[in-house]
């Protein structure tokens, strides 16, 4: 019963540390400043502030690998 319990212990131990550590670690984006602009189609766009959002890892149309970045 003792031997059941311990397995039992170390298996939570095992899978709460794995669930703890995230893989899909990425430094924060934070916000920026975009200046007031015309779109492409001749639209003004008022100054505001925007976020970046975090772009994993991917190959562009070409083939090449682009690491994973702010964009």
């Amino acid at each position: 019963m003792k031997l059941k319990l311990l397995i039992l212990a170390v298996c939570l131990i095992v899978l709460s540390a794995f669930s703890a550590v995230s893989v899909n670690a990425h430094p924060y984006c934070g916000r920026f400043f975009v200046h007031g602009h015309y779109n492409r189609h001749g639209r003004w766009i008022p100054p505001h502030w925007t976020h970046r959002h975090w772009i994993p890892g991917h190959r562009n149309p070409y083939g090449r690998w682009i690491h994973g970045h702010c964009a």
